[in-house]
């Protein structure tokens, strides 16, 4: 019987996380509307906008991964040249 509770109580706080993520997600799409609306932003520049910011963030990511792979390489040869004067 105590299990049971449990297993309701469980329940109820999920479903109420979910609606509190729905509600506040209603929310933002609506603060969002009300702000294309007081802009006067067109449909073309915020499809734009929103592609820009997803460009911005792939360079990122690959100017990243680029500083990543050369840092990799440094650090490979500087243990390479360790290694050889440790053996000679």
């Amino acid at each position: 019987m105590v299990n049971n509770k449990k297993i309701l109580k469980q329940k109820s706080s999920l479903l109420s996380g979910i609606l509190i993520n729905f509600v506040g997600c209603l929310a933002g799409l609506a603060v969002f509307a009300v702000l294309i609306y007081f802009f006067g932003a067109s449909i073309s520049t915020i499809i734009g906008v929103y592609l820009g910011y997803r460009i911005l963030r792939l360079v990122m990511r690959l100017f990243g991964l680029l500083l990543s792979i050369i840092f990799t390489v440094v650090a490979i040869l500087i243990l390479i040249a360790i290694i050889s004067l440790v053996i000679i």
